[in-house]
């Protein structure tokens, strides 16, 4: 019975570890995001994409 009580304490130790390893990654990871959010609001990064439509479709340019 002392064998049970082992296996199963290192099964649940093992499960916890698991799932606090992934919530702390989700958990840096929404920060991370929040991080970028406030700081893009500050630093105005754009990007523009302007094509031109009036080149002549014969053309190898």
């Amino acid at each position: 019975m002392g064998g049970y009580i082992v296996i199963t304490a290192m099964v649940c130790v093992t499960v916890v570890g698991i799932v606090g390893i992934f919530s702390t990654l989700a958990y840096l990871k929404e920060r991370a995001i929040l991080k970028y959010k406030n700081s893009s609001k500050f630093n105005d990064n754009e990007i523009s994409i302007t094509v031109d439509d009036n080149k002549d479709k014969n053309s190898k340019n």
